[in-house]
């Protein structure tokens, strides 16, 4: 049996140490408040390190033009148009409208201040209620912070998910009824962001309920109150779930979700083709598995193991085990990528902190752990930053405006004529990646009033011409072009072909079409000259990508801070777990606020409904942080009665 060790029963009591032991205490929490506030800063530069090196227009990953079109459309047309994963259309546009910037830098912002606000997150979950060795948080936090740039490269829904999670982990080892009730607003956030992801989270808080019950029930075992933690744990997990599946649902009321095929994977797993669907994951995994560090990382993770105490440990363990049996299920079946089950595991970098300290005890020298610690984290972290380094954007600025062009002459054609965009490459593989890619910009692009209408054929223009689809020998591309074909409506099509969508040159002189400055072509006909739409998409410029992500992080600090001091202050022992979290519990509000205000009838198209957001986000977790100040003074001495772990042996 698996027991965590150091699990006894006190009480938290207000008591009066001696001068040197005050004077100790708070000169420990003001350099953990300054570590906290470099590594925040360090990360932030991380993030936007590829943005400058490559001076990117864009945020880098395939699925940044997603989160374009799902934060217009919704934006305009409603949540429920793209009501799959509601969080991240309600964030993403309240940012923006909230600093005055645009959706294209918006989307980028969100997306690298959630890489600090998850490493942060994973400081505070090492530190527990911060007495936990600072090598182990602190290398837990680097680890985690090279960790992120796994999702960093389009992943924001992912992201977005591990900030709350990991928040949401800190909260519950605090062990207080605030802390439980801040874990399932965060955890109700993450889950709206990803929903698909939450179910993983949920799997490793069922876990880690069950081995805390076990370890409960044990007369003399090493956790005579894991009961009280299993019941935390499941407490904030059934308001959580009960929170998501209400969101959800009341996502589903307006029109009906946006269909199309979002990603390679979504095409495969559509037309049931689970053997190359199966094939994509496999090989994804393994161009990929270096950049994990896998020998180092789990040798020092299960070392961690070992050495980390109460909750923490159970919460990390149980989320390796789960993630041990969910990656070999995924290579076996291809029901899910198992690569992104590794880019989620951040329980492996936090438990490779505590396996530094675990060496350091071992060899008998502490002070040796941290040259040591030093030299493995640089290690593990130089893959990923290589990696991280040489990400990429997919979206050019020639093809976002030859694509608002196709969409102000789409603007001309009566509302529901279908607008089709062919896209075809040489390159098999590019040519199926276009037809993913080429819906998700087409949505971005156009009006979105008439994002419904977009569909897309992957072949010849003359081949959709003539109402046949193309064939080249290779049976996923004939499929897939002989599925787009089919699933055109039976109506007169406005077709148009942009140069950026097709690798052919001379698809844009394809007979029965008309080449417009040599950018597109099109069978419809223009007249006169063509006026900017509403809300068009421009590109932006890596300065103005930078500091939007730093006033990005700032607001969702700003917001958070009230919240994560209400939920883990108490003393100043928590003050850098509270800073710590305070980004992730900002971005979790944005999510949930928004969401709710919008599903009330707010029209996030106005200004002061971000301001309001931000307002009621932000205000609440004041509000309450007052309320418990007022109430601590009113019964300064009055015991606060939380059964814990003593801090010494508390991870």
């Amino acid at each position: 049996m698996i027991r965590s060790p150091g699990d006894v029963t006190t009480t938290d009591t207000v008591t009066t140490g001696s001068t040197h032991e005050i004077r100790t205490g708070s000169a420990r929490t003001a350099i953990d408040l300054l570590l906290v506030t470099v590594l925040g800063a360090v990360f932030l530069r991380v993030a936007v390190w590829p943005t400058f090196v490559h001076r990117y227009p864009f945020g880098v990953g395939p699925d940044m033009p997603v989160y374009l079109w799902w934060s217009r459309v919704g934006t305009a047309e409603g949540i429920s148009l793209v009501g799959e994963r509601p969080g991240t259309p309600a964030l993403i546009p309240t940012v923006a409208s909230a600093l005055g910037i645009g959706l294209v830098p918006a989307v980028a912002a969100v997306q690298y201040a959630l890489m600090p606000a998850s490493a942060l997150a994973a400081a505070a979950l090492a530190r527990g209620r911060g007495e936990t060795p600072r090598l182990a948080w602190l290398a837990g936090a680097v680890l985690a912070g090279a960790w992120t740039t796994f999702l960093g490269g389009g992943y924001l829904a992912n992201l977005a998910l591990v900030a709350a999670f990991l928040a949401a982990g800190a909260c519950l080892a605090r062990r207080t009824r605030r802390a439980t009730v801040a874990a399932a607003l965060l955890l109700a956030g993450g889950g709206l962001a990803h929903p698909e992801f939450f179910v993983v989270a949920v799997a490793v808080l069922v876990a880690t309920a069950s081995w805390s019950w076990r370890d409960g029930r044990e007369p003399l075992g090493a956790a005579p109150h894991g009961r009280a933690d299993a019941g935390r744990v499941l407490a904030a997990l059934g308001a959580s779930v009960a929170l998501v599946l209400g969101g959800i649902l009341a996502c589903l009321i307006g029109p009906a979700r946006l269909g199309g095929d979002t990603s390679l994977d979504g095409m495969l797993r559509r037309t049931g083709q689970w053997a190359e669907l199966r094939s994509v994951y496999v090989d994804r995994l393994v161009q990929n598995w270096r950049r994990y560090a896998p020998f180092m990382t789990t040798a020092l993770a299960v070392a961690g193991g070992v050495r980390a105490r109460g909750f923490t440990r159970r919460f990390l363990v149980a989320w390796a085990l789960v993630t041990a049996a969910a990656v070999p299920l995924g290579v076996l079946t291809g029901w899910y990528p198992p690569d992104r089950i590794l880019t989620f595991a951040f329980c492996l970098p936090i438990l490779a902190g505590f396996g530094l300290v675990w060496i350091g005890e071992r060899i008998g020298r502490p002070w040796l752990a941290w040259p040591i610690g030093i030299v493995l984290v640089t290690l593990i972290v130089a893959p990923a930053m290589r990696d991280w380094r040489a990400q990429q954007t997919y979206v050019s600025p020639d093809e976002l405006y030859d694509l608002t062009y196709a969409g102000r002459i789409a603007s001309t054609t009566p509302p529901g004529t279908p607008l089709v965009f062919v896209v075809d490459d040489p390159s098999i593989e590019d040519a199926l990646f276009r037809l993913s890619h080429g819906l998700n910009m087409a949505r971005a692009a156009v009006p979105p009033d008439r994002a419904a209408d977009v569909a897309m054929f992957l072949g010849r223009p003359q081949d959709l011409v003539a109402g046949r689809p193309t064939q080249r020998g290779d049976p996923v591309y004939d499929r897939a072009s002989a599925d787009s074909l089919a699933h055109l409506p039976e109506a007169p099509l406005a077709i148009f072909v942009v140069r950026e969508l097709d690798g052919d040159p001379a698809a844009v002189t394809a007979s029965g079409l008309t080449s417009w400055n040599g950018i597109l072509a099109t069978n419809i006909p223009v007249q006169g000259s063509l006026r900017a739409g509403a809300g068009e998409l421009s590109p932006s410029d890596p300065s103005t990508i930078a500091r939007a992500t730093l006033r990005t992080f700032l607001l969702f600090l700003v917001i958070g801070a009230g919240w994560a001091w209400w939920a883990l202050g108490g003393s100043s022992r928590y003050a850098a777990g509270a800073l710590a979290v305070a980004p992730a519990f900002g971005s979790t509000l944005l999510t949930l606020v928004p969401l709710a205000l919008e599903r009330l009838g707010a029209d996030p198209d106005r200004g002061w409904v971000a301001g309001l957001a931000c307002g009621v986000a932000g205000g609440m977790g004041y509000a309450l942080l007052i309320v418990r100040l007022a109430g601590e003074r009113r019964h300064p001495g009055r015991e606060k009665s939380i059964v814990q772990r003593p801090t010494e042996l508390d991870a």
